[in-house]
């Protein structure tokens, strides 16, 4: 068991321009460490060109060379990197990113990492979609087409988008529709019928169709269907003698109804016959239309619907636990508490078969239940390659994770942490709960056969995503802490990113300890893996102060077992013997007294009192340290 503490190295972006040079590079940013009592730092990576640094790696290992560690904090929106997201369904996002992703793993690898954290999600929030423009190409969880997801392998998927077959009866996907096509999928098809109902009154008594309402026929989507069919399955034809066939299919339907078209209404059979028709003619556009590169409002949503119904139907085991975990935590976090039965009763949903079902109209529109389990198993299959149907569409991400150094093989885990979102849509990011990272990290570690995925804990970004750590930690299962590799620390404020030092002796310090105890109770430092505290430094002259010695105070105690009720006073701070502190205290006030008047250089803030300094014309009570009352 080794908890490791460490300090982030902080952004090229974020410091003023005299501080520049410090962060120029990965190098200087790793050497930030060494002033601050610390073996380990947390590179934060601005861009994936920070690893074409000259010499790059013979410099991280002279840095090495003083017994230093590091990890990497992978790009993110919030360095301000326009970054694809791994949990995209948009085909262009999805290679992008798989790509991207794939470069920092291998780069870090190569240097020597401890791990490669990304944050989980900064996808645009599924809710707010149907403002958003994106191209509609769409892909499955693999990255592969969606079309042929839904043509080739699942194409039952077609039957509950329709109510066609086994569906037809039951609860269905034709919900889709009012955003494809703009109305009610019903609505629309009835629609439809009533037109071709009118044109049957008007024109119920032809006797033998005319050339002009042939090549009419022969330019609706039914019949350019059938043209490409031909095509297809008759290549030998030619173009001619298409045209041919298609005016006898013409001609031949034309004679089969002639006789019921001399009735005022068109007979059931006739309006079943449109049915389909018009049904067929919606399978066609959309089919065509998730492989177009135009642009839409929110595309995505129907690549998650669908994925979802997917998952819904295998018993996928992301989908039942995430949605039950889930369910759990706002059932917990509810006021007052109260049951996860009685949390989705209050709010009218339904489980359909006895699952939770995409067609339940109340369970879809609550989006942060279901949402987290598509989002993780789209970031299930970057790493998963393997399980595709058709083989590895990609490269495996996976495999990358396994690293050879000095001769020996280790697992640099790819870590999840929760984002920070924008200041309105706090709680609708895609993926944001540590809780969902567990069970996507248990399930990618399972089907890899290797530990390649773990969690991170930002206590400020959880409370800024209205996320309760304590209750977080108290639904993980027992293992759960031991999947907690990364903890992010700091005075723990909602208004991320605040990254403020921790102090000593205050409620929140207190508060950080009882979160930490709470983890290593559920295994967090249990066992032989390390475990690393980071304290994420932020802005201004001295941006850690004593957090270090802080945290290694904490430290102490987590790996006592103390339990937060039975900390002692010196946790808060607090000397045994308040004689002997002010005697110390007085000690040190007066230890350099034998110098006054000696030194010849200013004085910087906070030094003891000098001659130089009364000559400046400070006064001696502006230096006098406060004695312990």
């Amino acid at each position: 068991m080794t908890y490791v503490i460490g300090v982030s190295s902080g952004i090229f972006g974020a410091v003023p321009e005299e501080q520049k040079i410090e962060y120029a590079g990965l190098s200087r940013k790793a050497a930030y460490c060494i002033y601050k009592g610390v073996k380990f730092v947390q590179l934060d990576l601005e861009s994936i060109s920070e690893f074409k640094e000259d010499k790059l790696k013979e410099k991280l290992n002279r840095i090495a060379g003083l017994d230093v560690t590091f990890g990497i904090h992978s790009e993110t929106a919030a360095f301000g990197v326009e970054v694809a997201e791994p949990d995209s369904a948009i085909e262009l996002d999805y290679s992008y990113g798989h790509e991207r992703l794939g470069v920092v793993i291998d780069r870090s690898g190569w240097l020597g990492a401890k791990y490669v954290l990304i944050h989980s999600s900064e996808s645009k929030p599924f809710r707010m979609l149907g403002r958003v423009m994106q191209p509609a190409i769409l892909v499955d969880v693999w990255g592969r087409s969606l079309r042929y997801f839904i043509e080739k392998e699942e194409d039952w998927i077609l039957d509950w988008m329709l109510g066609n077959g086994e569906f037809k009866d039951k609860p269905n996907g034709k919900f889709m529709w009012t955003d494809i096509i703009g109305r009610d999928f019903d609505e629309y098809v009835k629609m439809r019928i009533a037109d071709r109902t009118e044109e049957w009154r008007l024109l119920r008594f032809p006797i033998k169709k005319t050339k002009k309402e042939i090549e009419r026929m022969k330019k609706t989507p039914e019949i350019e269907a059938i043209r490409r069919g031909l095509k297809k399955e008759r290549p030998e034809l030619s173009d001619e003698e298409i045209e041919k066939e298609i005016e006898k299919l013409i001609k031949k339907e034309y004679e089969e109804e002639k006789e019921i078209w001399k009735e005022k209404e068109p007979p059931k059979e006739l309006k079943d016959k449109w049915e389909q028709r018009i049904k067929d003619d919606l399978k066609r556009h959309f089919l065509g239309f998730v492989e177009s590169r135009s642009l839409h409002y929110g595309p995505e949503r129907y690549a998650y619907y669908i994925i979802a119904k997917w998952m819904e139907r295998n018993d996928d085991p992301l989908w039942q636990n995430i949605i039950d975990a889930t369910v759990k935590y706002f059932a917990a976090t509810e006021s007052p508490p109260t049951t996860p039965e009685e949390w989705i009763k209050k709010r009218g949903i339904e489980k359909i078969d006895g699952k939770w079902s995409i067609d339940n109209k109340e369970f879809r529109e609550e989006y942060r239940l279901w949402v987290p389990a598509v989002s993780a198993k789209y970031i299930w299959g970057h790493l998963m390659q393997d399980k595709c149907p058709t083989g590895e569409q990609l490269p495996s991400l996976r495999n990358k994770l396994k690293v050879k150094k000095d001769g020996k093989e280790y697992i640099m885990p790819l870590v999840l942490e929760s984002p920070m979102a924008h200041r309105g849509v706090e709680e609708w990011l895609r993926l944001p709960n540590p809780l969902q990272f567990y069970y996507l990290a248990k399930q990618v570690n399972e089907d890899a056969g290797f530990d390649c995925m773990a969690v991170a804990m930002d206590f400020e970004h959880m409370l800024s995503l209205r996320l309760d750590p304590k209750k977080v930690i108290e639904l993980l299962p027992e293992d759960g802490g031991k999947f907690v590799r990364v903890l992010h620390v700091g005075y723990p404020s909602p208004l991320a990113p605040a990254h403020i030092p921790i102090p000593i002796g205050a409620e929140e310090t207190e508060y950080l300890y009882e979160l930490m105890y709470a983890l290593r109770q559920k295994g967090f430092g249990k066992d032989e893996n390390e475990y690393f505290i980071i304290f994420e430094r932020g802005g201004g002259k001295d941006p850690i102060k004593k957090s270090i010695h802080n945290l290694r105070w904490i430290v102490s105690y987590l790996e006592k077992d103390v339990h937060p009720k039975e900390l002692p006073k010196e946790f808060y701070g607090v000397p045994r013997s308040p004689v002997v502190a002010r005697q110390r205290l007085k000690i040190f006030e007066h230890a350099f007294n034998p110098l006054k008047g000696v030194l010849k250089f200013p004085e910087e803030e906070h030094t003891l009192l000098s001659t130089a300094a009364i000559k400046a014309g400070k006064r001696p009570e502006e230096w006098k340290k406060e004695e312990l009352k």
